[in-house]
């Protein structure tokens, strides 16, 4: 079971479905509290009226109200290889995240997916960090809305998308500069964990490998702001190009 505490994460995830919800906590009722009661109300959730300490139980840091929810049900799940076999003669836009451990990267990423029209985020489904209230609160809610998979092998996905006509491009500190880079209609976008970057073996599966041109003291973006300004660029040339 997963607790959601943050405003904007329990009303965008009750605006996206009930399916897995399986109640409303409320200890406190504010202004905004109310308005969210009146989104569950609408929405058929259940609502349990307690008290502070019975609502600290579930979740210490919380506003006074909690959205309870089933794990596998906080994201827009997807299954990898479904999709990759129904997509369309148009343009796509894909993330592939190698190994993201910290929820406030993966909160803020998602957020900038949502934001930049993303597709799909590819994720491993282990040594990844998973939907949790942390990824929620920094995605401001985005977590229930971008479509996510999860899958074995980074590997074996970036080959899938290969010959589903995607060019793989790798953010790499060795890189071309991002504003030199032509994107393809059809792009993956590949990010690094935390610190160590691209894996050697995941590096090797790119066709293209790109950076973000730096003018100051210290030598490397936080993962999730280099995601943003990437995916604001790509963004861009997707639109010019339709």
């Amino acid at each position: 079971m997963t607790t959601i505490s943050s405003f904007h994460g329990i009303e965008e995830r009750i605006k996206r479905s009930s399916d897995g919800i399986q109640a409303l906590i409320v200890a406190k009722t504010g202004p905004r509290v109310k308005e969210i009661i009146k989104l569950a109300e609408h929405a058929h959730i259940p609502i349990q009226y307690v008290n502070e300490d019975a609502i600290r139980k579930y979740e210490q840091d919380n506003k006074g109200v909690l959205l309870l929810v089933d794990e596998s049900e906080t994201r827009s799940q997807v299954d990898f290889y479904s999709w990759i076999h129904t997509v369309e003669e148009k343009p796509y836009l894909v993330v592939v995240l190698d190994h993201i451990e910290d929820p406030h990267n993966f909160g803020a990423i998602l957020r900038s997916a949502d934001i930049f029209a993303v597709d799909l985020v590819v994720v491993p489904n282990k040594r990844n960090v998973k939907a949790t209230d942390t990824v929620f609160k920094v995605s401001a809610g985005a977590a229930s809305y971008v479509p996510v998979a999860e899958v074995a092998n980074i590997r074996d996905a970036l080959l899938r998308l290969k010959e589903a006509g995607f060019w793989i491009y790798g953010a790499d500190m060795e890189g071309a500069p991002l504003i030199k880079t032509q994107f393809a209609q059809r792009t993956a976008l590949v990010m690094g964990s935390e610190g160590t970057g691209l894996a050697p073996l995941i590096k090797k599966s790119c066709d293209e490998l790109i950076s973000i041109p730096q003018f100051g003291h210290i030598d490397s973006l936080n993962v999730s702001v280099a995601t943003g300004i990437m995916l604001y660029e790509i963004a861009c040339r997707h639109i010019h190009k339709e």
